[in-house]
């Protein structure tokens, strides 16, 4: 009896406490749900990122290239927006930015579902709309966005370069990387992007359910990129971009003069360099572009027409043509210091007769008929020194001759190409700078490596000794940018040292200490021997003075004898587009060279000037070289004509 009174009693206790369990939690789930999901919604925390502003780039003076400023865009939260309000809310960013909504809407899809991205840079009118419009425009804000700016607006365009968002390759490189940001996609902006980056911030906030900030947290300022500091200097940059452009209207005014043409003149470029240590106190590209137009983004249809324009190429680095008469200069070093001089010459003050044509002896498949450039007329007896101010193809040829009656078949025919590679020609030369082409010196490797891997570029024959009667005048196979020229130029003249050009000489930190400092590289040194240097220095002189560059150098007076330099015509072969029956080919009209130095008794400075498809490099690349180093030696730089066929 006693047994079944307590068992009942504990029953008792049972069900009480399991109805006390289950009223409350049918109380917190049901009758107070809405109020704890309230207030577990009120303790959402969400961690926003904060760009950091790019580095800013400074010439070698300190004036600023490229800086960054802080600017209102647009914020778009996807996962603020409800999907029923996010066409109405598309259609209303369309009218407020004045873009197509299509393009709005493609905004939306290439940021991704539930994403948070930046849309637009906003006026002060445009960020008060939408901050006192809030309720209309769920999902939108404004954020101040750290924004490239370019005060020298299209300046040395292609040494900065431009930024542009990261690519999906670029995220799969770099995992850390905020879609929002941007990175460099060309120039120093690409390759020093490591650098300019700097470090993303975060702003932390309490937010409820639906997105909206009810505290702030704190959180990890952004931290800027660091500063670099170019070798270039700003004002002589824009002397060279200006006679660079007109360079390409002298092209066109001495065609339409003369009436000898194909094409119309579109493109040029140029640059100096300091022959002491390499460093680039200018590089050009003509035509050029404005980088700012990258930061707020550009529609395809702006894009097109800015690739229409072939805008993009930095031509200095990245454009090959055959280097023409400017390679003699090389050819000539050869053959002083290899003791090679046309046969029947064993000095290079001996004469042979620089005749109209040479009709050469090969009983190969090589041309047999040579004609100077003075075609049908001979331009006497000339030694080396003469020859050079003349620019004589016959006596070069016949170099190339002599070299492969004696040479053929071992490692000596390569004589010319040894020196051409050893003073940087047909290698990139290392700049730092991205998209740098290689270049080409040809020889019998480079032709049976060809016949086996890209058979379309060479004859059955293979290599021949008309191909390096070519090469010795810088034609044919070989190919050449302005800055492999230009260093080329520098190694010859500043006595055999190779210098690794560079752009980029100190990166400072946010807080202005030093972080790298680069110093001036010497790649090696090819041993010209200082008697050829001074020989090749006065024979420059010769062509400003008395030669082929006479008249583009009159108007310096006396000073013409304080500079020197070499004269270019290069052959281009035709521009072919298409494969089959569908390829058509076009002429091309000679492209024309100059390299200059100055002061030519004490190099400092080598100008490289190539205006492609220019015509005569003596009527219209040398007028443009003598402009820039008139203002190198401080004088007052001449108007870019040829009097030939224009006034004074």
């Amino acid at each position: 009896m006693k047994l079944s009174w307590r068992l009942t009693w504990m029953v008792l206790v049972f069900v009480v406490m399991f109805a006390v369990l289950f009223t409350r939690l049918w109380f917190v789930q049901i009758a107070a749900g809405e109020t704890y999901d309230r207030q577990a919604g009120n303790q959402n925390v969400r961690i926003d990122p904060t760009l950091a502003p790019r580095g800013n780039i400074i010439d070698r003076d300190g004036i600023p290239l490229a800086t960054s400023s802080l600017e209102p865009w647009i914020v778009v939260d996807r996962k603020q927006i409800p999907l029923e309000d996010e066409e109405r809310v598309i259609q209303q960013l369309s009218g407020l930015l004045e873009l197509a909504a299509v393009e709005v809407s493609a905004a939306f899809e290439n940021a991704g579902s539930g994403s948070r991205f930046l849309l637009a840079a906003v006026d002060a009118g445009i960020e008060f709309y939408v901050l006192e419009h809030q309720d209309d425009l769920p999902g939108v804000g404004i954020e101040e966005v750290p924004v490239r700016r370019y005060p020298q607006s299209d300046v040395m365009a292609h040494v900065l370069g431009h930024i542009g968002r990261p690519s999906p390759g670029d995220l799969e490189e770099n995992p850390k990387l905020d879609p929002n940001s941007t990175v460099g996609k060309s120039g120093v902006e690409r390759s020093f992007d490591a650098f300019l980056q700097g470090t993303a911030g975060f702003l932390a906030n309490q937010v409820n359910a639906v997105g909206k900030v009810l505290k702030p947290l704190g959180g990890e300022p952004a931290r800027a990129g660091a500063t670099l500091q170019l070798t270039t200097d700003i004002d002589t940059q824009k002397v060279l971009e200006d006679a660079l452009a007109e360079g390409v209207r002298l092209a066109n005014r001495v065609k339409v003069a003369t009436g000898s043409y194909t094409n119309f003149a579109e493109r040029s470029a140029g640059l100096v360099i300091d022959v002491t240590d390499g460093s680039i106190l200018a590089m050009g590209s003509y035509p050029d572009f404005d980088p700012e137009v990258f930061v707020s983004g550009l529609t395809q249809r702006e894009f097109d027409e800015l690739l229409e324009r072939k805008v993009f190429s930095n031509l200095a680095i990245q454009a090959l043509y055959p280097p023409a008469s400017t390679f003699k200069a090389i050819t000539y070093t050869t053959a002083l210091e290899e003791r090679l001089f046309p046969e029947g010459a064993v000095s290079a003050n001996d004469l042979i007769e620089c005749s109209a044509r040479l009709n050469a002896p090969f009983t190969d498949a090589s041309q047999l008929v040579w004609r100077n450039w003075t075609w049908p007329n001979a331009d006497g007896y000339q030694d080396l020194h003469t020859a050079f101010e003349r620019s004589c193809n016959i006596y070069f040829w016949q170099i190339a001759l002599r070299i492969w009656n004696d040479f053929k078949g071992t490692e000596r025919e390569d004589v010319i190409q040894d020196w051409a590679r050893a003073v940087g020609m047909g290698e990139r030369t290392g700049i730092d700078l991205p998209y740098e082409a290689q270049g080409i010196v040809p020889d019998r490797d480079l032709f049976d490596l060809w016949a086996k891997e890209q058979p379309w570029r060479v004859r059955d024959e293979g290599w021949l000794g008309g191909d390096l009667m070519q090469t010795a005048v810088g034609q044919g196979a070989v190919l050449s940018t302005p800055l492999q020229l230009a260093t080329a130029y520098a190694t010859l003249v500043n006595g055999g040292t190779f210098w690794q050009p560079r752009v980029v000489q100190r990166v400072f930190d946010a807080d202005g200490q030093l972080v790298e400092e680069y110093q001036p590289v010497a790649v090696r040194n090819v041993g010209i021997t200082p008697a050829a240097t001074q020989s090749l220095l006065a024979d420059m002189r010769r062509v400003t003075t008395a030669g082929t560059a006479a008249t583009a150098f009159s108007d310096m007076g006396a000073d013409a004898f304080r500079v020197g330099g070499k004269t270019g015509t290069a052959q281009m072969g035709q521009e072919c587009e298409g494969v089959g029956e569908a390829r058509i080919c076009k002429d091309r009209d000679n492209t024309a060279w100059f390299a200059g130095v100055a002061p030519i008794d004490s190099p400092r400075y080598v100008v490289v000037v190539v205006v492609e498809e220019g015509g005569s490099g003596g009527r219209v690349a040398a007028p443009v070289a003598r402009h820039i180093m008139q203002y190198l030696l401080g004088l007052e730089p001449t108007d870019i004509v040829d009097p030939r066929v224009e006034g004074d």
